[in-house]
């Protein structure tokens, strides 16, 4: 085999390698998490500021420093208001922990208090909520 056919015979090999790593990488798996994620919909209060929203996402990340299992948060607008009764969630809350015993503890945590203050002062009372517990 010639030099430039040696050449182009690796630089096809390592093409082809690099396609199927990048390949592999990308695609999606379904997995089932063993964790327990807390899923809250919820109404932002009528009078609720910009600065208070932002409060409560800062509080939210500090939880999780603070809160034993406590894996991840998100907080955002939900794709599709959810109309339970007479009110419209239009916001959600994840909460994602180790395990059912660490979200049953994060209903006692002493950090709990200070963020659901901040907490009741975007939100109207009254939420949707539930728990998925991962198998």
């Amino acid at each position: 085999m010639s030099h430039g056919k040696g050449r182009q015979v690796l630089f096809v090999l390592v093409g082809s390698m690099i396609f199927v790593a990048g390949w592999l990488t990308g695609q999606q798996r379904a997995t089932t998490e063993k964790t327990t994620v807390h899923a809250v919909a919820w109404t932002v209060a009528e009078g609720a500021t910009e600065q208070g929203l932002a409060d409560f996402k800062r509080a939210t990340e500090e939880l999780i420093t603070s809160m034993p299992g406590l894996r991840r948060a998100w907080v955002g607008k939900l794709r599709q208001p959810l109309v339970v009764g007479d009110i419209t969630r239009t916001h959600g809350l994840v909460l994602e922990f180790d395990d059912v015993k660490s979200k049953e503890a994060y209903s006692n945590h002493p950090s709990r208090v200070p963020w659901a203050a901040v907490w009741s002062k975007v939100r109207v009372p009254r939420s949707t909520n539930f728990d998925v517990i991962g198998e």
